[in-house]
C-alpha cells in the first residue's frame, strides 16, 4: 500500500494551543497516519498491537474498520482519535500533529474535534442523561444555559427527552447508547469515532442507532467505525480490513457517494 504524503492539511478547526481558527480549507485528508506503531508491555512481554501502518481518511468520509477480535481495531481507533499515542510514527488530524501533543493539549483537542461512541457507553454513573451531555459542553467553555439547550435538543433528536433526568442505571442498554451518541455530538465535532456501536443492542434499537449514523453521514461528518454491522458497512465509503495489527485490505466504494 502506498504511503500518504506527510504534509499536514489546513482546515476549519481550532488548535489546542489557543491559536485562531485556520481559515483555509483544502481538499486533503482529515487524518493522515504514517508508519505508526503501538506496543504494550504485558509482564515480561511486549505485544505489538499496531504494526507499522499508514493510512489516510478524507474529510467527510465514512470509514469502517473490521476484523477479528484482538486484531488491534480498537487500539487503532484510539490512536486516530487521540485517546492514545503511538510509540513510533506520526498522526495528523485536521492539520495538527496530534501524535506529538502533550496530554493537556490532547484533551483539549479531543474535546473540540473528536466525538467518541464506546461499545460499553462509558456514561458517568452519577450524572443524569442530560448532565452527561452537558458535561463536555461545559468543559469546552459554553455556559450552563446554552449547554442545557443543546443537551435538550440532542435528547429530543434521539427520542429520549422524557428520560433526561434518568441516571444511566435507570436506562436500557439502547437508551444508554443513544445518550452516548448524543454526548459524542455535544460539541458538534468534525470527527466521530465509534467502537461497535450496535454490538450490545436489540434489533429495534440497533436500527435507531444506524439511522443516527446515516444522518451523520449525510451531514458530511468524518466517521470512523469499528463494526461488523452489515447496515453500517453498507454506508461505508471505505472499508479497512484489519488483522494482527496490520491493514490487510482497503476497499473504496463509490456507491454511497452523492
Amino acid at each position: 500500500m502506498s504511503k500518504p504524503k506527510k504534509d499536514p492539511q489546513k482546515s476549519n478547526i481550532k488548535d489546542p494551543s489557543g491559536n485562531d481558527k485556520i481559515s483555509e480549507s483544502f481538499e486533503k485528508p482529515a487524518i493522515i497516519c504514517s508508519d505508526i506503531v503501538k506496543d504494550y508491555e504485558i509482564g515480561d512481554y511486549i505485544v505489538r498491537a499496531i504494526d507499522d501502518i499508514s493510512l489516510s481518511i478524507n474529510n467527510g468520509e465514512f470509514v469502517v474498520i473490521r476484523g477479528p477480535s484482538g486484531a488491534g481495531k480498537t487500539t487503532l481507533l484510539n490512536l486516530i482519535g487521540g485517546l492514545d499515542s503511538p510509540n513510533n510514527g506520526t498522526i495528523f488530524s485536521l492539520g495538527i500533529k496530534i501524535s506529538d501533543l502533550k496530554e493537556e493539549s490532547l484533551s483539549t483537542w479531543r474535546l473540540i474535534n473528536s466525538g467518541f461512541v464506546f461499545q460499553n457507553y462509558n456514561l458517568i454513573s452519577t450524572l443524569t442523561a442530560e448532565e452527561n451531555i452537558i458535561f463536555p459542553i461545559n468543559l469546552s467553555g459554553v455556559g450552563l444555559k446554552m449547554g442545557r439547550e443543546r443537551a435538550v435538543s440532542l435528547l429530543k433528536k434521539i427520542g429520549l427527552n422524557d428520560r433526561r433526568e434518568h441516571l444511566p442505571f435507570q436506562l436500557s442498554a439502547g437508551e444508554q447508547q443513544r445518550v452516548a451518541i448524543a454526548r459524542a455530538l455535544a460539541n458538534d465535532p468534525p470527527i466521530i469515532l465509534a467502537d461497535e456501536p450496535t454490538a450490545n443492542l436489540d434489533k429495534k434499537t440497533s436500527q435507531i442507532v444506524r439511522d443516527l449514523f446515516k444522518e451523520l453521514k449525510n451531514a458530511i461528518k468524518t466517521i470512523i467505525i469499528v463494526t461488523h454491522d452489515d447496515y453500517l458497512i453498507g454506508l461505508a465509503d471505505k472499508i479497512i480490513d484489519f488483522d494482527d495489527g496490520k491493514i490487510v485490505n482497503e476497499e473504496i466504494t463509490h456507491k454511497n457517494k452523492s
